[in-house]
């Protein structure tokens, strides 16, 4: 009996063939959807950034990544391929284990989610990742023109026929309903939005956010030296609700620092390595110090609106407060990771001003003068409310 079961198992075990190895894993932060913003509006250019991914080694065994595919589809079609190889993936390779070194990923951690996974995994400085180890893909940058539904990446261990995985993430091309009166009143000038040239695209939870200012004669921000706050056109300035809500956060007591002017005399040079010294000094002490004073208020469709950077000062609202569009929440200032006063305004998924991922917005009430057609505020536009 014992040799016909025997016999019987190794049948079993030929039929059923070898077992199937493990694979990796792929995480993304964000973990989707994705959301293109336009690159140019008349002839429908969108852009797309990829933040970060992952590839985790849970196969149990060491793998080295040979290649990373990314494939843009639309419906089931694949319409462009890029593919990461040797050098591409080495580099890749180096930058995340020099900026887990440095403690980076650990200081904005808002930047990078979980896509590390918990606890986070280690990273080697070469692609040849120790069962737990892993690779972090990070700034991948697409534009087309046409429709895109998703992004596949799919990544394959360098010896043939090993290991392989693939994730898809869907992308979302439309513009968002305008929910949103622009927070403030009359013609500003947006330094930075969501364009690729400016900071804000890089970073996950202000992706999509304006920096909101003004400009003077001279096309300048200020009047006199520029080396007090009250000097800045748009400093004190009124700051209303974008739109219905509960306020869910009030920060109103942090400082504004002088030190983030430009000093007379002082270089362009000099004085960006100083101010990244000064900035970094802020990251260490959370992300409340990065945005300063701020309000957030959630929104019924499931949104947060941020608004950051507010002046000093007995706040006009409070947590728990039920706002509508137009009412007054603060102050234009200075305060938090600014270097001269302005309005931060995004939209998000979450409470946490930082803590979340950027969304698109758009808004009812604004113009913009010099554009040849309408479209979403890029960085550089000049705005005017209705």
């Amino acid at each position: 009996m014992r040799m016909k079961f025997a016999a019987a198992f190794l049948l079993a075990l030929a039929l059923a063939g070898p077992a199937r190895a493990a694979e990796p894993t792929i995480r993304a932060y964000p973990a989707g959807p994705l959301y293109a913003w336009p690159l140019d509006s008349l002839r429908g250019v969108q852009s797309l950034l990829l933040q970060n991914a992952a590839v985790i080694n849970t196969t149990g065994a060491p793998m080295t990544v040979g290649s990373v595919r990314f494939e843009l589809l639309r419906g089931d079609q694949v319409i462009e391929t890029r593919v990461l190889t040797g050098l591409d993936v080495e580099r890749l390779a180096r930058s995340g284990s020099g900026a887990q070194a440095a403690g980076m990923i650990d200081v904005v951690g808002f930047q990078f989610g979980d896509v590390l996974g918990e606890p986070a995994a280690k990273l080697p400085a070469t692609p040849t990742l120790a069962p737990g180890e892993a690779l972090l893909i990070t700034s991948q940058v697409f534009s087309w023109s046409g429709d895109r539904d998703a992004l596949r990446i799919t990544i394959a261990a360098a010896a043939p026929g090993a290991a392989t995985a693939s994730l898809t993430l869907p992308v979302r091309t439309a513009q968002p309903q305008a929910r949103y009166r622009f927070p403030m009143q009359g013609r500003f000038y947006v330094q930075a939005g969501a364009s690729l040239h400016t900071h804000h695209r890089w970073a996950v939870p202000e992706e999509f956010a304006l920096d909101i200012g003004q400009l003077g004669e001279g096309l300048t921000s200020y009047r006199g030296s520029g080396q007090a706050f009250t000097d800045y056109l748009v400093y004190g300035q009124p700051v209303y609700a974008a739109a219905d809500g509960e306020v869910v956060k009030v920060l109103s007591d942090l400082p504004e620092d002088p030190a983030q002017f430009r000093r007379p005399g002082e270089t362009q040079e000099a004085y960006f390595e100083r101010i990244q010294g000064w900035q970094t000094a802020l990251m260490v002490r959370g992300t409340d110090a990065l945005g300063g004073n701020v309000v957030v208020i959630r929104h019924d469709w499931g949104e947060y609106s941020v608004y950051a950077h507010l002046k000093p000062g007995p706040p006009p609202v409070t947590v728990g407060a039920r706002v509508k569009a137009g009412d007054l929440i603060g102050r234009v200032g200075s305060s938090g990771s600014s270097t001269e006063p302005h309005l931060h305004f995004h939209v998000c998924d979450g409470p946490d001003a930082l803590d979340c991922v950027g969304r698109p917005t758009a808004f009812t009430n604004i113009e913009n003068p010099f554009a040849l057609m309408p479209g979403p505020i890029q960085s550089g536009d000049v705005v005017v409310t209705k």
